[in-house]
């Protein structure tokens, strides 16, 4: 599965293939502000009904852009696309909370 994820202004790539039980995805953008180092970003395979107050959803894992604002990361994650055929990238704090707190600031793929 390729998908084009897009913002307000942002754009990625996300490129998920199946390796034995699991996934790997390969994740690209090259425009996403830089962060205070406690605050990160956070890609989600997003299932069908995810909204605020109600996500369903699955990390993949979290990131940080380079100082010119490029990420190229690689997450490997067990979950099946098929069940959660979008995917999302959020700005989340460095509060130890593990649901996602910020809003979408990319979505892409399937929606769910």
């Amino acid at each position: 599965m390729s998908a084009v994820l897009t913002g307000d202004g942002t754009r990625a790539t996300a490129r998920v293939d199946e390796l034995g039980s699991g996934r790997r995805i390969a994740f690209a953008t090259d425009d996403l502000p830089v962060l205070p180092k406690k605050d990160f970003y956070e890609l989600w395979f997003v299932g069908p009904g995810d909204r605020p107050g109600a996500p369903n959803r699955i990390s993949a894992g979290t990131f940080h852009p380079d100082p010119e604002g490029r990420s190229r990361v690689i997450f490997h994650a067990a979950v099946n696309p098929r069940n959660y055929p979008g995917l999302a990238v959020t700005r989340e704090p460095g509060d130890g909370d593990p649901a996602p707190t910020g809003e979408d600031i990319m979505r892409g793929g399937g929606q769910g």
